[in-house]
């Protein structure tokens, strides 16, 4: 009865070792900032909750261990299960290097930003309007992605019809509202920033009314990806877009075309401002940035980039 109350003891503290490793991992990444690396900021309130939890159970398996030690644990147990853990070296040797394994390749491993490697995997999304859904039924058949647009009209002289023709510069319909709003903002600017807190909105926004803003400058940030068929002055300014975690990650960016491309390594960091343009490549129709500019840029605290919840509201 001793021998398996030692056991059992064993199999406590193994466990109390194991919660509390990921408890101090997790808080670890948290004070570190670097648990930005693997899941949305808005995620992050719910893991610290966890790494709470998790500690809570470690302390009480810690309690379970010393009453076994003790001897006292089978009869703090009012019932007639046997708790004796399998006696299997390496059953329970498997069972346990499910939850060591992950806990060091955690520790060990540094934590570093997703790169050209993963998004050679997944597949570089050039046009991020291709993940917006369109209503048939509401705007002619090519008005909107800059396929068949119609002509800009003459400036109107009163609101109204300011209002008319923003609606022919920028058709939309229930799914693409917000983003024609936003385009007419857009259309104002002399430079478009792409910012952080709205990047993947932007890059739609421009996307979707590519020929609207032909000629305009645009100016963003992020690293460098290249693919074997582009062209020695060709590359991808990426940067990868999360809903919750890295699991679902999607690398989204603008093809450049600078002359001085094959000096810029691949992930680096780079702003870029150039000129927007429209080319073909894989047979579809894209946005390309002619450049004016290239400049070198400190990866972004918060490396990845996420939806705006807000916008459009």
């Amino acid at each position: 009865m001793k021998s398996n109350s030692r056991v059992l003891g064993l199999h406590h503290a193994i466990k109390s070792v194991i919660l509390l490793g990921f408890a101090v991992y997790i808080a670890y990444l948290v004070k570190t900032d670097n648990i930005l690396l693997y899941i949305a900021p808005r995620m992050v309130v719910y893991v610290k909750w966890s790494a709470i939890a998790l500690y809570a159970v470690a302390v009480y398996q810690v309690y379970q261990t010393i009453l076994a030690f003790r001897g006292s644990d089978a009869a703090a147990c009012d019932c007639d299960h046997d708790h004796t853990p399998s006696p299997s070296v390496l059953k329970n040797t498997v069972i346990y290097g499910l939850f060591f394994l992950p806990l060091v390749l955690g520790i060990v491993l540094p934590d570093t930003s997703m790169g050209s490697s993963l998004a050679a995997k997944k597949g570089m999304n050039l046009n991020s309007a291709s993940a917006v859904k369109k209503d048939s039924s509401a705007a002619p058949a090519g008005s909107v992605n800059g396929n068949t647009a119609p002509t800009a009209p003459q400036q109107p002289a009163d609101g109204k019809a300011a209002s008319a023709a923003d609606s022919e510069l920028f058709p939309a319909d229930k799914f693409t509202q917000h983003y024609a709003k936003y385009a007419k903002q857009l259309y104002q600017s002399n430079l478009i920033t792409v910012r952080e807190e709205l990047y993947m909105e932007t890059l739609t926004t421009v996307d979707l009314y590519l020929d609207r803003f032909v000629g305009k400058k645009l100016e963003l940030t992020g690293f460098v990806y290249r693919q074997d068929e582009m062209k020695d002055n060709q590359f991808v300014v990426g940067r990868f877009s999360i809903q919750c975690c890295s699991a679902d990650a999607a690398p989204f960016g603008v093809l450049v075309e600078y002359d001085r491309a094959k000096t810029l390594a691949s992930d680096s960091w780079v702003t870029v401002t150039g000129t927007i343009q429209k080319t073909k490549y894989n047979d579809m129709d894209i946005m390309v940035l002619k450049v004016d500019k290239v400049a070198k840029a400190e990866p972004a605290k918060t490396p990845y980039v996420y939806p705006n919840y807000e916008f459009g509201t």
